[in-house]
């Protein structure tokens, strides 16, 4: 397709030239001298166009638009799913793309199950709460009266805990408790620039396994 408008191109600007020059007059009849004279005046109005310039346009109409590249942000991944994370796009070579930033934050009031008295328990009830469900708990096995109980999260505000509590307990847990305790917790967040159409695509699908981590569009950084 793109030699025939090539060739079409080719033939207009042979025939433009052929009728400024009168090559054409005999199939003009009586307009021949006038129109031959008329194109003379005008020759320097009448641009011909070179082969290269034919298929330079051809190109240029053709050419296909880039798609457009994208600046992803994802925040509040812990240690152990950054961990995770980094294995399952270690294969989409964004090394060179990628920001890795450590935070630690700190939070005072946290959402736990009562001590169960040993790992065995700790254990039994740990699988229980996963059929519910839940899965950003972990269990407590430093030594204090807390060992053994199961942490169910740690909120910077009493109202975020207090919400985290209430459904805690609608969903069969009664015996989730509200109690102040100051956790650091280290984050970590990534930013991912110059991303592909497909490597977003793959990026959002992987992001999915890590339901707490929230993600966002981003300004590509200026040199």
């Amino acid at each position: 397709m793109l030699r025939f408008f090539f060739w079409i191109l080719l033939i207009v600007n042979a025939l433009l030239l052929a009728l400024n020059f009168g090559f054409l007059g005999k199939w003009s009849g009586e307009e021949r001298e006038p129109s031959r004279m008329k194109l003379e005046k005008n020759a320097d109005k009448i641009k011909l166009m070179t082969a290269n310039a034919a298929q330079d346009l051809i190109d240029a109409q053709t050419k296909k638009v880039e798609p457009a590249l994208a600046c992803l942000e994802l925040n509040g991944f812990t240690t152990a799913d950054s961990k995770s994370f980094d294995e399952k796009i270690n294969s989409l070579s964004l090394a060179a793309r990628l920001t890795r930033t450590e935070l630690a934050e700190v939070a005072t009031n946290m959402v736990y199950i009562p001590s169960l008295g040993s790992k065995d328990a700790a254990d039994k009830k740990a699988a229980q709460i996963r059929k519910l469900g839940f899965t950003e708990f972990y269990i407590v096995q430093d030594q204090t009266p807390m060992r053994w109980a199961i942490s169910m999260g740690v909120f910077k505000t009493p109202e975020a805990a207090k919400a985290h509590l209430a459904n805690l307990q609608k969903k069969g847990l009664k015996e989730a408790k509200l109690a102040p305790r100051t956790v650091s917790a280290e984050k970590i967040n990534y930013r991912l620039q110059d991303l592909s159409p497909e490597e977003k695509q793959t990026v959002d699908q992987i992001k999915v396994a890590f339901a707490s981590v929230q993600s966002h569009e981003c300004k590509a950084k200026t040199e």
